[in-house]
């Protein structure tokens, strides 16, 4: 398992989602055969938004649980449904160890993603993977953190209104809420539910 600063990692992961965020992006992410580990791990400061039960929830609720968490939005075109797909092949491959893991997707389109909408769209994939929405600037402020980006966008040969360029990493936390490794789109899952597993076998 590959480490780096969470500085060099911050920098590296800036990369685009559903369409290309030409001003701050690079180049496509590519699958790679394992995640990159945080080192050391990062304490992440808490937040709260709306979840897809309409109830509030706070990253800190989850503690004591490790936390798999991607950042999208339900109009998505392919990144984001692929991406929980992915998830729900990383659950399958954590076995018994999949009890230990919660699953999140956080809307950055809060405008349309409301709880209701977000709540049919995280079920159709799980009914275990949790839902969270709240204000555009708010989920900005947390994604900053994790060095996520995300801008609305200008809609070519679709119906919708606009679509979002996002980042497509997936972030893991430890079950202490620190952030411990992070994973490019499309990374193998049974390498991720691997990579998981050493995270938590790192923690006794």
């Amino acid at each position: 398992m590959k480490k780096l600063s969470v500085f060099i990692c911050v920098i590296g992961i800036l990369l685009s989602g559903c369409e290309p965020l030409q001003s701050l992006l690079g180049p496509t992410p590519t699958a790679t055969p394992h995640g990159v580990g945080i080192d050391p791990p990062k304490q992440m400061p808490d937040f709260s938004l709306t979840s897809s039960t309409g109830k509030t929830l706070k990253l800190s609720d989850l503690q004591g649980q490790y936390v798999m968490m991607f950042f999208g939005y339900t109009h998505c075109p392919d990144i984001c449904p692929m991406s929980l797909a992915d998830f729900k092949s990383v659950k399958k491959a954590l076995g018994n160890d999949a009890a230990k893991v919660r699953f999140v997707f956080i809307s950055v389109d809060g405008s349309r993603d409301t709880p209701e909408v977000l709540n049919n769209y995280v079920n159709a994939f799980d009914t275990d993977f949790i839902g969270l929405t709240g204000n555009e600037t708010d989920v900005a402020k947390i994604g900053i953190n994790y060095g996520v980006h995300f801008e609305k966008q200008k809609a070519t040969g679709t119906e919708a209104a606009y679509l979002v360029a996002h980042t497509t990493y997936s972030y893991l936390l430890d079950a202490k809420g620190r952030w411990s490794m992070v994973f490019p789109f499309k990374t193998p899952s049974e390498s991720v539910a691997t990579d998981i597993r050493k995270v938590m076998s790192e923690a006794n």
